[in-house]
């Protein structure tokens, strides 16, 4: 069978006769019957929000699906589910978001006069300009270009309001500049000085706040509660045990403090598949570096470029924990290996996420998990 088509999937077998349900299979892309594997008892594990900035119709969307999944299982079909949901506290997007907030508010907190203030702006749009010039998403491209108008636009009135002699002008003119610039100054700063921030609380604060902001979303939109609640930062002893494992069987290996898992010794192995959800998208290297995190330059530690980080070395400016590899921190995908190995052992019966996750993240998981016992 060729390794780029998706596999054969065999259901467990039958114990006991239950009123038929189906769901789709997104292994083989159909709905199939729906087996328990133990009984009456479903381990369920779903992908959780990545928890740096506020929820979004998205995440309504999924949670609210698999709610009602959820409650059509155990309510009709009697199904015994534990359900287990992950929080994403550990991640590119919130080490970046946490110092460029850390950042601007310090900056604001330092009361930097006028004229420090339109040379900062200045310096800012010209940083911004090269960011909107290197854009390739079009619709990212005319949003940023609106916002660097904005500024633009801001320290003109500012500069005007500082030569009129206008206390109530450059007030405003102040407010607004800094109100409409807040996200390119966040970005500019964290530039600067983003590899200065050293303090994991700093890393810690944000995400407890939105994911706090999320847990009452769901709440509003009456989804409920998962029956185990998991995080990233509580698991990373965990995580590097699961690491180990995958390095024990030969199918990782560490490169400069980091610890990278070789897609290629994956797929040579009998009975195995490497993107058994997405074959189609073996190999693409957009959507592998998406995966890997805005902060991760690792083309020249990796092997293959199709190879993705178990554990990533930390930087300046990043949070670390204690690993034999050195301080660092897990990489995206093997967070829900591990810790749904840790509740569930080696087996689910349902894992559900979003669509966008299906390669690499669940790809990944599916591999890693393959290969840790």
């Amino acid at each position: 069978m060729s390794k780029r088509s998706q596999p054969s999937w065999s259901p467990p077998a039958k114990t006991e006769k239950r009123p038929v349900l189906k769901l789709y299979n997104s292994l083989t892309r159909q709905k199939e019957e729906f087996v328990c594997d133990n009984g009456n008892r479903i381990n369920w594990y779903s992908c959780g929000p990545t928890v740096y900035d506020a929820s979004h119709m998205g995440h309504a969307r999924s949670y609210i699906s698999f709610d009602i999944l959820r409650r059509v299982m155990a309510n009709y079909f009697g199904y015994d589910i534990l359900y287990v949901m992950n929080i994403t506290d550990i991640d590119d997007k919130i080490i970046k978001r946490a110092r460029q907030h850390h950042l601007f508010e310090k900056y604001l907190e330092e009361n930097k006069s006028l004229n420090c203030i339109i040379d900062d702006a200045t310096s800012v749009v010209n940083y911004y300009e090269i960011i909107v010039k290197e854009a390739t998403d079009p619709d990212k491209k005319n949003a940023m270009q609106k916002t660097l108008d904005c500024i633009a636009s801001a320290v003109k009135t500012l500069k005007a309001a500082v030569e009129d002699k206008d206390d109530a002008k450059i007030t405003n003119a102040k407010c607004e500049l800094l109100q409409s610039a807040k996200s390119p100054i966040s970005e500019w700063l964290d530039s600067r000085f983003g590899a200065t921030v050293t303090d994991n609380a700093i890393f810690t604060a944000l995400p407890r706040y939105w994911e706090n902001e999320f847990h009452k979303d769901m709440k509003a939109l009456n989804v409920l509660p998962p029956d185990v609640l998991t995080r990233v930062s509580e698991y990373v002893p965990q995580i590097v045990k699961f690491i180990e494992k995958i390095i024990d069987n030969g199918l990782a290996y560490e490169s400069n403090g980091s610890v990278y898992f070789s897609v290629s010794e994956f797929d040579s192995k009998n009975k195995h598949y490497y993107a058994r959800l997405v074959p189609e998208a073996y190999g693409d290297t957009k959507q592998l570096q998406e995966g890997e995190g805005d902060l991760t330059d690792d083309t020249s530690e990796k092997r293959s470029p199709n190879d993705f980080a178990l554990w990533k070395r930390s930087k300046a400016g990043e949070p670390s924990w204690s690993s034999p590899w050195g301080a660092g921190r897990p990489g995206w995908h093997i967070e829900c290996s591990a810790m749904a190995s840790d509740v569930f052992g080696n087996k689910l019966d349902i894992h559900t996420g979003g669509v966008d996750l299906k390669f690499p993240h669940h790809d990944n998981e599916l591999a890693q998990s393959e290969v840790s016992h």
